[in-house]
């Protein structure tokens, strides 16, 4: 018989494993399109957490269901602003490098 691997301690590994794996993709990547996509993974990650949470502690309360949608509406608008910031800076500077957003205050020589 298999064991029964759906269990908090299982889950919260699960959750931070994937945060960890965003951290390391928002501090190694350049490309602003990855470093978005890296905090939408660790955005997953406390989204897992906090269902696991109200699955194994609290199996009445429906409020993590609720705080996980309004997560999810961040999500998608913290993707849409940083998608059309890389937009704009795609298309003044045909560079959408780390690098690029951190030279944006200075002047051109």
């Amino acid at each position: 018989m298999m064991p029964h691997l759906f269990t908090l301690p299982n889950c919260l590994a699960l959750s931070v494993l994937l945060v960890l794996i965003g951290a390391f993709g928002v501090f190694r990547r350049h490309s602003l399109i990855m470093v978005l996509l890296s905090i939408e993974v660790m955005l997953n990650g406390v989204n897992l957490s906090m269902v696991s949470f109200n699955y194994f502690r609290w199996g009445t309360s429906e409020t993590s269901h609720y705080l996980y949608m309004l997560s999810i509406g961040v999500a998608a608008v913290e993707a849409a602003v940083g998608l059309s910031m890389i937009i704009v800076l795609f298309r003044n500077y045909n560079d959408i490098t780390r690098d690029r957003v951190a030279r944006l205050g200075e002047r051109a020589s």
